[in-house]
Formats: structure tokens, sequence, C-alpha cells
């Protein structure tokens, strides 16, 4: 019986190193490796008031995520200002777009983050229809873009067109 419990304890030592000594999250890593696609979802629905302000709700969610980091910007159109957030500077430049950082939190397999944008037309003409553009990455690379939604301004009037949810599913890979 000796000859079966040293090998085993090896064995358990070794699984148990390898999963950072805790067998939980080796258990849920391998679940998710084998069974799981990985989605990006993204929503956005804008709040109509009276005013030429507007209310744009924008929530990213990474779902059954590997990574333990994960950062979305949401880039908006330079005709629009935004009140109640200022610029991210640390983003990726785009002209004509200013980025603003979703902060992106781990909830068990989902990293996921909701932000709600006061936008107001900064130019006094009709504003053509534009996407908004969602950039999901990590340390290493971009993972997804997202350029679903639309806002345009005619008459005063800001309209956000776009499917009620946007999703992609990629296959699970290590390392993203």
């Amino acid at each position: 019986m000796k000859k079966f419990w040293k090998p085993f304890g090896w064995v358990c030592l070794g699984i148990f190193l390898q999963f950072k000594f805790n067998i939980l999250y080796g258990i849920v890593f391998l679940e998710n490796l084998n069974f799981h696609d990985r989605t990006y979802y993204v929503k956005m629905n804008m709040v109509p008031s009276k005013e030429s302000l507007r209310i744009l709700h924008v929530e990213t969610i990474v779902h059954h995520s590997l990574g333990e980091d994960y950062f979305a910007n949401v880039y908006i159109p330079a005709e629009y200002k935004v009140l109640n957030k200022k610029p991210y500077l640390g983003a990726e430049v785009k002209k004509g777009y200013y980025a603003y950082q979703m902060d992106m939190k781990r909830k068990y397999r989902d990293v996921l983050a909701k932000h709600d944008l006061i936008l107001v037309p900064a130019v006094e003409n009709a504003i053509p229809e534009k996407p908004i553009t969602v950039h999901f990455e990590n340390f290493k690379q971009r993972l997804h873009s997202d350029q679903t939604y639309m806002i345009s301004t005619q008459d005063k009037k800001t309209v956000l067109e776009g499917p009620e949810v946007a999703e992609k599913t990629y296959e699970q890979k290590l390392g993203l």
C-alpha cells in the first residue's frame, strides 16, 4: 500500500503546484478552457430627454474569460462632449474620437463594466452618422473591436442606432 501512496502524493503535489495551491482554481480553469467559448458583449442604449443632452448607458462583458486583465475603451466621436468623465489618455489615439475607459471588474467567469455617459453635441450643426467603437484588450493585444452602434444628431436630437446587444464569440485559447 505504501508503494501506491508515495506516487499518488507526488501527483497531488504537482497538481497543487501547477494550479497555484488552489484546486478549485484549476478545476474552473480547465472547465473554462475545454467547454466554453469566449464571448464579447456590448450593450448600449440612450435615455431620451427633451434637452439636447443625452445619457448613453454602456455595458461591456467578456463572458467565460480566462485572462486576468481585460480593458475596454469606448471611443466617442469628437463632435460630442462627455460631461461626467474625462477622456482616457492611455488608450490608442483615433483621429476624430476621444477614448473613455471602462472599469472592468471580474465576477466569477466574467469581466464586466457599466457606465452612464452624459453626452452633449459639441457643435451646433447636424452631425452625420458615426460609429461608436469599443476595443477589448489585455496587456498583450487587442482581443476584439466592435463598431456596431452608430450615433448621429439631427435637429438637436441625438439618436443611437444598433441592436440591443452586440456579441461576438471566439474559441477559447490559452494566452488570450
